[in-house]
């Protein structure tokens, strides 16, 4: 669950707000959509920077954008992995948090993501990433190879790509090698691998390029 880590550190606007004051919001707090509620703090949609910058007047309201609004949000009870996903499928600086009535809750942004990815127990881990067709897909096999190998699965996020599904596990282990060889040897193709003995900042590179790799 997110909830922890939801920001409440601005007002979302709303459509009465000037183009120009919405954009000194943005350029406060260095992102480039901004939620937008109605009077009763319901949920309208999320608008681009670039959807200002491209009115003819900036000191008129949103509402004349209103048609751009996009429909892009996330739930309070929603799992962390739909975060990463929502954010990769998206390109997002932030993502909007609605309660159940879908009342604004506030936002979580990228670096939000990264300090929830800190917090797992990175120790003697490794993440991998396999891939195989997706009629081949069983998770109790590839936990038992694991599991067979002196590994526990601690965490795993899957994704679809045509045909393909791939599978990123964050495995706790002592060899890392021997896991890796025992999946290539019951045709999983490992794509890649790395410790998880990583410095924050190296941590920090790791999460910005499967964001990259997640939108190709």
């Amino acid at each position: 669950m997110i909830e922890k880590i939801i920001r409440r550190d601005f007002m979302p606007a709303t459509l009465k707000d000037s183009a120009i004051n919405t954009l000194a919001i943005m350029e406060e707090f260095k992102i480039v959509e901004l939620p937008v509620v109605d009077e009763n703090n319901k949920f309208l949609g999320l608008i681009e920077e670039d959807s200002i910058l491209n009115m003819g007047n900036l000191q008129a309201s949103l509402m004349g954008i209103r048609k751009n609004l996009k429909n892009i949000f996330l739930f309070s009870n929603a799992h962390f992995f739909q975060c990463i996903q929502t954010l990769a499928e998206n390109n997002l600086s932030i993502i909007p948090i609605l309660d159940s009535k879908k009342l604004y809750s506030g936002y979580i942004s990228p670096s939000d993501v990264i300090g929830k990815i800190g917090e797992l127990n990175y120790n003697n881990s490794l993440i991998i990433t396999i891939s195989l067709n997706k009629k081949d897909f069983m998770i109790h096999e590839i936990s038992r190879l694991i599991e067979e190998n002196n590994g526990k699965i601690i965490a795993l996020f899957s994704e679809m790509k045509k045909e393909k599904i791939y599978i990123h596990l964050l495995i706790n282990c002592n060899n890392n090698q021997l896991i890796t060889q025992t999946l290539s040897r019951y045709d999983y193709e490992v794509i890649d691998t790395f410790s998880t003995e990583l410095k924050r900042n190296e941590l920090d590179d790791r999460f910005e390029s499967f964001i990259k790799y997640l939108n190709t």
